[in-house]
């Protein structure tokens, strides 16, 4: 199937996939995984036209190698978890049939920046729409699809996250693929603001694991271990 990905990263705004899991994604790239992103809003509340917003995101996605890229306009501060954007998004998950899904945590403290209200819902409606999309009388197009797992992005540094992967060769990527959104982000660029708080994110998580960098997810599933005692050889290695 043509248009199927392993990897699907869905974000409320242009932009965000690549903040929370840009550098996630080059590396399954490079690991031989088909990846996508698709942001559900054309950030149209924000700085910059939505057409100047789509050109930015096309081109951050050339620079993270992403096989897919969809961006649809759900209402940025308007996007609602209801029965019809469920069935969209649905939709969306039956037509890629990804086996990991990414999308905004649901759990983080509203406000501004992460706790952003459509990060939020984003998070909500994703995961209603997962469940939903291997429902077979579920009314969303395509054939019924069973996804593996949630990943979650978009932690504060506070927060615990389940699985850190490692990033080390991937930031500088990511930081060039974020640069792309100048109409949101260009004076901040210019003072280093939005790349520092990416990799100082990054340098903190991957401090945890001995690596340079890394890219933290809360999973909400436990994770199956026949051998307990083979993670822990590999893993303090």
């Amino acid at each position: 199937m043509a248009d199927k990905v392993d990897i699907l990263s869905f974000g409320a705004h242009p932009d965000d996939c690549e903040i929370g899991s840009g550098a996630f994604l080059l590396k399954m790239k490079k690991l031989g995984y088909r990846t996508g992103m698709i942001p559900l809003t054309e950030g149209d509340m924000g700085k910059g036209t939505p057409e100047i917003r789509r050109q930015e995101t096309l081109q951050a996605a050339k620079i993270l190698k992403v096989d897919v890229v969809e961006i649809h306009n759900f209402g940025d501060c308007r996007l609602d978890d209801n029965h019809e954007t469920r069935v969209m998004v649905a939709g969306l998950i039956r037509k890629y049939q990804p086996e990991i899904i990414l999308a905004p945590y649901y759990g983080i403290e509203p406000g501004r920046g992460l706790g952003h209200s459509d990060h939020i819902v984003c998070g909500n409606l994703v995961t209603h729409a997962a469940n939903f999309a291997h429902l077979e009388k579920f009314p969303a197009e395509g054939k019924p699809h069973n996804i593996k797992g949630i990943l979650y992005y978009f932690l504060n540094l506070y927060q615990k996250p389940s699985i850190l992967v490692p990033v080390d060769e991937e930031i500088p990527e990511a930081v060039k693929a974020l640069q792309q959104h100048t109409s949101q982000f260009g004076p901040l660029f210019n003072h280093g603001k939005v790349p520092s708080f990416l990799e100082t994110s990054a340098r903190v998580h991957g401090a945890m694991i001995g690596a340079k960098y890394a890219v933290p997810f809360i999973l909400k599933d436990p994770i199956p271990m026949e051998d307990p005692m083979q993670y822990f050889k590999k893993s303090k290695k």
